[in-house]
């Protein structure tokens, strides 16, 4: 599922840590987020129930130290606000660019007419700059993408 994202390989040495049903929803949860760091990964990893946990032989270093429960449980409970968030985001992401982008024509084309900018120009010098700053706003290489 990683094979054609930018992990590294202790990405994938900590996701071994974890038996398979585990580690296809880290890679799941990774996809998702687009995030493919190794702290992400081993955010994932400490989230995990010790029933989902490969029995290592001998871990040392930072792979040994685990969390307590207490911090394990809030770990979680963060980790589903802010999936929460990202589908809240994700929803409404394409309504508000639409928005935006109609908004930015409609100042542009209101920029286009002379009448109204020197109107502002003597009026409201301050909201003149601001509107030029809004209609020169180039679209999101991503948005042309999609």
């Amino acid at each position: 599922m990683l094979k054609d994202t930018p992990c590294s390989m202790k990405v994938f040495d900590v996701l071994r840590q974890m038996n398979a049903v585990r580690q296809i929803e880290a890679a799941d949860l990774m996809i998702g987020q687009h995030n493919f760091t190794l702290m992400f990964a081993r955010a994932i990893r400490a989230a995990t129930p010790h029933s989902q946990l490969v029995a290592a032989k001998k871990m040392t270093g930072a792979a040994a130290s685990t969390p307590p429960g207490q911090q394990i449980a809030r770990m979680e409970r963060e980790l589903a606000a802010l999936q929460t968030q990202v589908k809240s985001v994700e929803e409404t992401y394409g309504i508000e660019n639409l928005h935006l982008t109609v908004a930015r024509g409609y100042v542009a084309k209101l920029l286009a007419n002379t009448r109204i900018t020197r109107w502002l120009s003597y009026h409201r010098q301050e909201y003149l700059g601001e509107f030029q700053k809004i209609a020169e706003i180039d679209p999101q290489p991503e948005a042309l993408d999609a």
